[in-house]
């Protein structure tokens, strides 16, 4: 009496889904997760660009904020084909993750401007 053995995602295979176009995301929970993630390295490389720019003020914020929605949108429903209904639709897109994101791009920002203009 051996019954299969429920097979939990890895990250290894949630990596691979992540950067194959197309793939099934039977947990939604899974994609809002590499959202998540992706916004977190992504926030990470839009702040070391800004820092080094140097770009500063509320366009700086408004910018990243406006990257941050079009990426995770586009990702979703262009390279993954899925519709963004199913994930919650484009504001619960938009907030996955944001709060910890934005302070990743915050951070970044930052301490990549503040490094720049002391040379």
């Amino acid at each position: 009496m051996s019954s299969k053995p429920s097979i939990d995602p890895t990250w290894t295979t949630t990596l691979g889904k992540a950067l194959s176009p197309r793939s099934e995301w039977p947990d939604k929970d899974e994609l809002l997760d590499v959202i998540y993630w992706g916004k977190q390295v992504l926030s990470l490389l839009v702040g070391l660009v800004f820092g080094f720019t140097p770009m500063t003020g509320f366009l700086g914020i408004l910018s990243y904020i406006v990257i941050s929605s079009v990426v995770a949108q586009h990702y979703v429903t262009k390279f993954q084909s899925v519709d963004e209904d199913e994930v919650g639709g484009f504001w619960e897109l938009s907030k996955e993750g944001f709060g910890a994101a934005f302070a990743t791009y915050m951070v970044t920002w930052i301490t990549v401007y503040t490094y720049t203009m002391t040379e």
